[in-house]
């Protein structure tokens, strides 16, 4: 709605069964931890004593995002995107960062010197991951009014933030997307302003 102040609620899931070891967790649809449910219930009641309103949810397709907004907004209606999935990471998902580097020494390697155009064997880069979530950002923000929560992943907010901040995709990494994180984003008419980014429960005052 023009001229009315909007706020964007861009969360990442809780933490997943994989817990906190080093694994590429593209399109694999695992669930979230037992400590990952924990903290998006805490979450969960700080929106309800912050009485935050929101009036639209979307969220990723996949379990660990589906998870953590039925957690937050229970009994709410959802409307799940595949074009909120995680970076792709092809014939790399599900893998530790270990195996890649025995089983893909050489792309491993060129990723690291290419973060933004270098895709794992059937997979996608991140340049193509930001492209898809700047679309479906865009999408969204043209199809509702008032505010809105979307739950996604680490890689996919970070393309995203990248992207809004006017970062080049080799910084993607200095961009903090912890497990539970929200990024508070602000929508005046045209101007799309970042105000808060990696926001945890710790950082709540109420």
């Amino acid at each position: 709605m023009k001229g009315i102040k909007r706020t964007i609620y861009l969360f990442r899931h809780g933490q997943t069964e994989f817990g906190r070891e080093k694994r590429y967790v593209g399109h694999t649809d695992c669930n979230l931890s037992e400590d990952g449910k924990y903290e998006i219930e805490k979450i969960a009641h700080v929106f309800i004593k912050s009485h935050i309103p929101i009036d639209h949810i979307f969220s990723s397709d996949l379990k660990r995002c589906q998870a953590t907004m039925n957690i937050i907004f229970p009994q709410r209606e959802v409307t799940y995107l595949q074009e909120l999935r995680e970076i792709n990471m092809g014939d790399w998902d599900g893998l530790t960062f270990d195996e890649i580097k025995n089983q893909y020494p050489d792309e491993f390697k060129r990723r690291g010197e290419n973060i933004a155009d270098f895709a794992a064997p059937n997979g996608e880069s991140f340049k193509e991951c930001q492209k898809r979530a700047v679309k479906v950002f865009d999408d969204i923000i043209h199809s509702t009014d008032g505010n809105v929560a979307i739950c996604s992943h680490a890689g996919f907010n970070r393309a995203l933030l990248c992207y809004l901040l006017k970062f080049d995709l080799t910084d993607i990494f200095d961009i903090q997307q912890d497990y539970g994180c929200m990024n508070i984003i602000s929508i005046d008419n045209s101007d799309i302003r970042i105000e808060e980014i990696n926001v945890k429960l710790d950082d709540f005052n109420c």
